[in-house]
């Protein structure tokens, strides 16, 4: 019985090494305890480039560069996997022929039966490719952002520029109304009103463009700041509106979130004045703010770290609606789903929402029902200590 399980465990070796042996996607290397090499496998071979004579009996610093060996990685990742048991590491590594290439390393040390160290595997795979690809991205992202500033800071200076000019011509046709009024055909006064119309709206296109850029180019600092606040001022610097079109707004406890104050006075001022604007002529507006704490799974699409949770801020309203084919449009600049004739307005105020709620790692969704009304859902990521 005793010959037949030696026999047994004797072949399972044998099975063990060639396995090992012949796998080729990764490198697999048996290393002394000063990290000598004392086996070598067909995939330690194609990556590397040395062949099993040619490795062996040699220490593992021929893989490393030159400022590696400076440092003593070798030595270091050898002590950590003989102290802890393990130890990886990513980074560049040297093949046979000096060309080099991103390894993804795990180090493992051997015990005896008495538990001291006798050895170490060391495990090494290629992700060339991945760590191009990150690199590529990350270029890429920080053209984007790069760009995305430069943009900003165009839109700044040019709405910036634009505001002498846009004053002077509403200063000389208000001077023209006062002054020659009475002097004006019909169609002059028509036309009269239709320059200052034009020019009102240009004025609130520059004002939100400059918004819009203020979003991205201006230092900020995050408070922590009682929502409730800011929605009263809000309410009270659209009070006007309020009582004219008989609209009502009931809102649950907001809570006090860690933000940049004037961002989230624009955000709930658009959402409101999207409300108070896209109504009905049949019926006065209902608006209904709802404040609660989800998990990840609640929110449609989310991809991301799903034991996270979020305030879940919500504005309903029993406005006109829109279909729900827009419900990503609507956040991009410029975007009317309705004539400037029907609502007035830039096309900007949902894309600064979008970009005030992204500033604070958020996530805004829209959807909406023609003649049936209109939610946004706001999404902000809690701290720890807010969870209970």
């Amino acid at each position: 019985m005793a010959q037949k399980a030696a026999t047994l465990n004797y072949v399972q070796d044998i099975y063990l090494e060639r396995m090992i042996a012949e796998i080729q996607d990764y490198a697999i290397i048996l290393l002394d305890t000063n990290g000598i090499i004392i086996n070598w496998n067909k995939g330690a071979e194609a990556l590397k480039g040395y062949t099993a004579q040619e490795a062996i009996g040699k220490s593992l610093h021929i893989f490393y560069l030159e400022s590696d060996r400076r440092e003593k990685l070798p030595e270091r990742l050898i002590h950590e996997a003989e102290v802890n048991g393990r130890a990886a590491y990513e980074g560049w590594r040297v093949r046979k022929d000096g060309s080099l290439f991103w390894g993804s390393i795990i180090l493992t040390a051997l015990h005896s039966d008495d538990g001291r160290v006798i050895g170490f595997t060391k495990v090494t795979r290629d992700l060339t490719e991945r760590k191009e690809a990150e690199t590529k991205l990350a270029e890429k992202n920080a053209d984007l952002e790069r760009m995305n500033q430069e943009l900003s800071s165009f839109a700044y200076a040019a709405s910036h520029d634009l505001q002498a000019p846009l004053r002077k011509i509403r200063s000389f046709i208000a001077r023209i109304q006062e002054t020659e009024k009475n002097n004006l055909s019909g169609k002059g006064n028509e036309y009269i009103e239709r320059i200052i119309s034009t020019a009102s709206h240009m004025q609130t296109l520059i004002d939100d463009l400059l918004t819009y850029s203020r979003t991205s180019t201006q230092e900020v600092s995050f408070t922590p700041t009682d929502l409730n606040k800011i929605l009263a001022d809000v309410v009270k610097d659209l009070e006007e509106t309020i009582q004219e079109k008989h609209a009502v707004i009931e809102s649950d406890k907001l809570p006090v979130l860690n933000i940049v104050v004037f961002q989230f006075e624009q955000l709930f001022t658009n959402l409101l004045s999207n409300a108070l604007k896209f109504t009905r002529k049949d019926i006065s507006p209902h608006i209904t703010i709802r404040a609660e704490i989800v998990g990840a799974d609640a929110i449609p699409g989310y991809v991301g770290d799903f034991t996270q949770t979020f305030h879940h801020i919500s504005f309903a309203d029993n406005g006109i609606g829109f279909d729900e084919e827009y419900k990503l449009k609507i956040f991009e600049a410029f975007q009317r789903l309705h004539s400037p004739r029907e609502y007035s307005g830039s096309g900007i105020g949902l894309a600064i929402c979008k970009r005030i709620v992204e500033n604070h790692k958020g996530i805004i969704q829209a959807e909406g029902k023609e003649v049936a009304g209109a939610t946004f859902h706001i999404y902000l990521p809690t701290e720890p200590s807010e969870v209970k």
